[in-house]
């Protein structure tokens, strides 16, 4: 029991650390920061601020930052371009890459 309720006050605190409502969605109470790890970053990518990338990036591992990112369904393209760049991968290699070539080429 020790165990679990030093997991609910690491996720407790953790969950101050990032930008207020970057997790309005979700059940606080039931957040598991490694568990949920997948959906953690992808709302970072998204929606998060610098400090909230830099939290990110001392969580979780680069190959696991890596693989969310290129399988992100949606991504616009300027967090794409961004993350591509910081991740140093071709934009290309990203799912929601080939996603964003109609909205590119017809930008007004």
């Amino acid at each position: 029991m020790d165990n679990l309720s030093n997991n609910f006050k690491k996720n407790e605190f953790l969950l101050t650390q990032f930008t207020n409502g970057l997790f309005w969605n979700f059940n606080k109470d039931k957040i598991d920061f490694f568990k949920h790890k997948d959906l953690i970053i992808e709302r970072v990518i998204e929606a998060g601020l610098e400090n909230d990338e830099i939290l990110m990036w001392k969580l979780y591992k680069y190959k696991d930052i890596k693989k969310v990112a290129i399988n992100m369904e949606s991504l616009i393209y300027e967090k794409l371009e961004y993350i591509a760049f910081v991740l140093k991968i071709n934009e290309k290699k990203f799912k929601s890459y080939g996603k964003l070539d109609w909205f590119r080429k017809n930008k007004y």
